[in-house]
């Protein structure tokens, strides 16, 4: 069981990092949009100069169209999360399916989007079949915090800072109590500037 989850992970369908001599990171967030989090995200990354990618779920997203208007405009990137906040593993394939193209078809009412996250753990290889029949490549990630259900408490930057490299690709996670996340991405902003390193894009990061 476990060899099969991860081999389609090793054969390199799954997007961890991204080689590059570039100064460059690139920085996730997962399960927005949500006024309690996205407008504080925004104005950090604003403030910062740095860009994101956003894995939305697609019931925010059709819940919050002026906020994914606003990230959009701000220079940032859209990511498909499926419909709602479920781990996806467990949905049968057909229902997969209609979870993700629905929320695709939201999310490109805003912007192309070409990336996708699992939620809630790895993407099952029949997943990662229709993922790619769909037109998007799946991405897990090489720094994730887990602390504060993934938002970051006093100590995440400081711990993220340690592993943050060249074309690392950062997780964390914004939504309903988990409103520390813009102070997590502002301090971490604040350390890895200070190493001339830049958050950007997943696409900015992969050009």
């Amino acid at each position: 069981m476990f060899a099969r989850a991860l081999g389609p992970v090793l054969r390199g369908r799954v997007l961890f990092v991204v080689p590059t001599r570039a100064p460059r990171f690139a920085l996730t967030i997962d399960d927005g949009p949500d006024p309690s989090t996205t407008p504080a995200l925004l104005d950090v990354l604003a403030r910062r100069g740095a860009r994101a990618t956003f894995f939305v779920l697609g019931e925010r997203a059709e819940r919050h169209p002026d906020l994914v208007a606003r990230l959009v405009g701000e220079g940032h990137e859209l990511g498909n999360h499926t419909w709602r906040d479920e781990p996806s593993w467990r949905l049968p394939e057909q229902a997969f399916r209609a979870s993700l193209r629905r929320s695709q078809r939201t999310l490109e009412a805003h912007a192309p989007v070409r990336w996708f996250r699992p939620g809630s753990g790895w993407p099952t290889a029949e997943h990662l079949a229709i993922t790619e029949e769909e037109g998007l490549h799946a991405v897990l990630g090489s720094a994730v915090a887990v602390a504060g259900a993934g938002a970051g408490t006093a100590g995440t930057a400081r711990w993220l800072d340690a592993v943050v490299r060249r074309g690392a690709v950062v997780v964390l996670h914004e939504g309903p109590g988990r409103e520390p996340v813009a102070g997590t991405v502002d301090a971490l902003l604040a350390r890895t500037g200070r190493r001339g390193l830049a958050a950007v894009t997943l696409s900015e990061l992969a050009r």
